[in-house]
């Protein structure tokens, strides 16, 4: 992966806009923090969340192929992606370890109660017997507060890795380009 007439290295490229895709989580994750807390355990917001990271991925990823004369390979294209995320994925991470655990350490305890009033909401949407509900309410309390501890925090981070191996698999298709074969 050595440097070539100007061309950035796949790692070098790939960390820079992993650092931008971090840069551009944290801004909306201070963004809802300011405006609404709420809104980031909100299924809408993960999901935007989660359209925008994808586009980043894909233009970079086609920013990096056209930086290597216009072809990629479904490999490198994978490898690219996949190091984009994870870059992304650990700065991420250790912002919610600052944001969690040192800027406001009340917002795990009021993210866990704003989700557990989601699931509330959902489970009566679906008519669920106020016995099972509660029961539900109780493990979503347990496994939501745990995600917020720093072990939480890694073991998500872990996860995200193969999420993000899942994903780099698809965005692959979009930035991939081999060059044609002559016959």
């Amino acid at each position: 992966m050595e440097e070539n007439q100007g061309q950035p290295t796949l790692v070098n490229h790939a960390v820079k806009w992993g650092l931008i895709a971090a840069g551009v989580s944290i801004v909306l994750t201070i963004l809802c923090y300011v405006i609404d807390y709420t809104l980031m355990v909100q299924l809408k917001f993960a999901l935007l969340s989660l359209a925008i990271f994808i586009g980043i991925v894909i233009y970079a990823g086609i920013d990096y192929r056209n930086s290597q004369g216009g072809f990629l390979s479904y490999g490198k294209a994978f490898q690219h992606g996949f190091l984009i995320m994870a870059v992304s994925g650990l700065v991420g991470t250790l912002f919610g370890m600052l944001l969690y655990n040192v800027i406001d350490a009340e917002l795990p305890q009021k993210l866990v109660d704003a989700s557990l009033d989601n699931t509330r909401e959902m489970l009566e949407k679906f008519g669920v017997p106020d016995d099972k509900m509660d029961e539900a309410l109780e493990k979503a309390k347990a496994d939501t507060a745990s995600r917020f501890t720093i072990f939480g925090q890694i073991k998500g981070y872990l996860i995200l890795l193969i999420i993000v191996a899942v994903i780099s698999l698809i965005t692959s298709l979009f930035t991939r380009k081999n060059q044609p074969v002559e016959v």
